[in-house]
């Protein structure tokens, strides 16, 4: 690896983990508080939610299948268009495919505290039961997230959501589409979610609460460093996975493969769970509830669309590609360290036809 692209890595990853990471979790944080709170204002116990939850739900959900049928037909519209009317369309676009990827979590965790609960064997089961069908279904590389992957708004990415088999209206009957995009939220995303769920409350209620000392934002910072250490082991140990070859043992490769996505699961979630709760602590604490989310949901989304990354406040799931890659955060290898690319340029010399490549 030559001296420059050390350097991008390196910018990619410290970017990644004091920028676009926050970030993210910053509109996650708002957006996510502010919608539980108007559901379920009136509803203290969990028992009572299961309603108020499915309709939350069924709407993300709905909502994030349609916004990729959206994405799909217009990419062939868009693509010979101008950069400010791709630009908007991508803006209103991901803004939709964010705030109702966070509806369907508020749904989905909703209805994961009604049933089976949070007694440490129910939690458990969800989580062994969702991972093992992700690694049966060869998807459970969907767990990873922030700050080990992120997402720039180019047009392909953007115009060419991820789902499970692949499919694209350009090589795709339409019907394949629209099942493959159901499946992929109504199954592996779901799934998704249930992983992370059971990992969550397991570390809020049985692993880590218990060993802490409950001094201001001591809860925070403990998830922080264990996700920290972990993301610079996914990073030591990378290459090494992606480069065992077939004379190594298929048994031997499947098993370092299973074991590093799920060290990249781990680090995303107390990523996510460390920043969230230092954010309660330090994110403007004086200002009241409603101003601190509404804030909070503004700035993130606005942040990273600035730094061109807005795509990363989405979630989707799709196949593990054959080759695993647990890093996926290259942003000055992608802009340039001394200028920002144009995210449009090239796209002239692409038709309707052109076949995309697809991000592994």
């Amino acid at each position: 690896m030559s001296l420059r692209s050390t350097i991008q890595s390196t910018l990619d990853l410290g970017f990644s983990l004091l920028c676009l990471g926050p970030l993210t979790v910053l509109f996650w944080r708002g957006t996510f508080n502010a919608i539980t709170d108007i559901a379920f204002r009136d509803l203290p116990t969990f028992s009572s939610r299961w309603y108020p939850a499915l309709i939350l739900y069924l709407i993300g959900t709905t909502m994030k299948i349609l916004v990729d049928l959206t994405k799909h037909s217009l990419r062939s519209i868009l693509i010979n268009k101008g950069p400010c009317l791709q630009s908007f369309s991508s803006m209103i676009l991901v803004y939709l495919d964010a705030f109702f990827g966070v509806v369907m979590w508020v749904g989905g965790f909703n209805l994961l505290y009604v049933f089976p609960g949070l007694h440490w064997y129910g939690l458990t089961s969800v989580l062994l039961v969702a991972s093992s069908i992700l690694m049966v279904i060869k998807a459970f590389n969907s767990t990873g997230s922030v700050p080990l992957g992120i997402s720039t708004d180019e047009f392909e990415n953007v115009y060419n959501p991820n789902n499970y088999f692949g499919t694209k209206f350009e090589n795709s009957c339409s019907y394949k589409v629209i099942l493959d995009t159901i499946f992929s939220y109504t199954v592996v995303h779901t799934l998704v979610i249930c992983c992370w769920w059971g990992m969550w409350e397991l570390e809020n209620r049985y692993i880590l609460f218990p060993c802490e000392i409950t001094v201001k934002d001591i809860q925070a910072w403990d998830s922080v460093i264990i996700s920290y250490f972990l993301v610079f082991v996914v990073v030591a140990i990378n290459n090494s996975v992606k480069e065992m070859r077939e004379e190594d043992g298929q048994f031997s490769k499947t098993a370092a493969a299973t074991f590093t996505a799920f060290l990249a699961f781990l680090a995303a979630l107390n990523f996510w769970r460390g920043i969230w709760s230092l954010m309660d602590f330090y994110f403007f604490p004086s200002m009241s509830l409603w101003n601190n989310l509404l804030l909070s949901h503004v700035v993130g989304f606005l942040g990273t669309y600035i730094a061109g990354s807005s795509l990363t406040l989405t979630q989707s799931s799709e196949k593990d590609s054959n080759t695993p890659d647990f890093l996926s955060f290259q942003y000055w290898s992608k802009y340039g360290a001394c200028g920002k690319k144009n995210l449009y340029e090239d796209l002239d010399q692409h038709s309707e036809t052109t076949p995309l490549v697809n991000e592994v």
